[in-house]
């Protein structure tokens, strides 16, 4: 049986219990139909994994006693944020799944010249990313943002040693050439929508000290230009091997 993985508030663990509770205890109890005796993992934010069972199954909360704790071996190293320009429809879970399975810390959404969506459901997007950290084995919940707006992109950039903006006018530049990338600690991608930047978004965004490349001859639908540069840039920095 496949052990399944739980998240918690660190003030849910207390000593060798941790309590669970809210709409993981739901998920647990109703969706998952998790049962007295059942072994589980569960995941504070502190890197660790709890490893334990389920003790005491309440009206509210469920308990559980931990027999060990772990280091989690699949959180990610470095610490990625994807910035994405609000795409058309459910594109956004898409992004927001897989961007997580491959190492993003962090997901921004932002309205950018282009964009024609408005709506974002931020509770719909947590949930698709915790759902992502468990089916990958990571401790570290991605976090996903409120909804912003290019601007406020720009003065955000500053907390980032290395910023990578693809762009499909691009004619040069790719993700191995990034300066700084083999060493930065901290990296900002930044994924347009369906119709891209406006040339005043890109100069704005190299004021800011972001490098503009190219992610190949093909033009790259928005869904996957963010996947494609956070998977490049994890195998540049040596995180894709064993």
């Amino acid at each position: 049986m496949e052990i399944r993985r739980f998240f918690v508030p660190q003030e849910d663990v207390c000593g060798n219990k941790i309590y669970i509770k809210g709409e993981e205890f739901s998920h647990m109890t109703r969706v998952l139909r998790q049962k007295k005796g059942y072994s589980v993992i569960v995941c504070s934010g502190d890197g660790k994994d709890y490893c334990g069972i389920i003790s005491e199954i309440y009206k509210d909360y469920a308990v559980v006693d931990v027999e060990r704790v772990e280091d989690n071996a699949n959180d990610p190293v470095l610490d990625v944020t994807l910035f994405q320009a609000l795409p058309k429809g459910d594109k956004m879970s898409f992004i927001v799944q897989k961007c997580t399975e491959l190492g993003a810390r962090r997901i921004v959404p932002f309205l950018s010249d282009f964009t024609e969506e408005e709506k974002f459901n931020l509770d719909r997007m947590q949930r698709v990313a915790k759902e992502a950290c468990k089916q990958c084995g990571r401790s570290l919940c991605c976090e996903v943002d409120s909804l912003t707006d290019f601007d406020d992109v720009l003065a955000r950039l500053k907390d980032y040693d290395c910023v990578i903006m693809p762009y499909e006018n691009a004619t040069c530049g790719r993700i191995g050439d990034v300066k700084g990338l083999d060493s930065a600690r901290s990296i900002a991608v930044i994924i347009g929508s369906e119709g891209g930047f406006s040339e005043r978004e890109v100069n704005a965004a190299k004021q800011k000290g972001a490098q503009i490349v190219s992610l190949g001859k093909r033009i790259l639908r928005c869904e996957t230009a963010g996947l494609v540069t956070i998977a490049l840039i994890a195998y540049e920095r040596g995180e894709l091997g064993a």
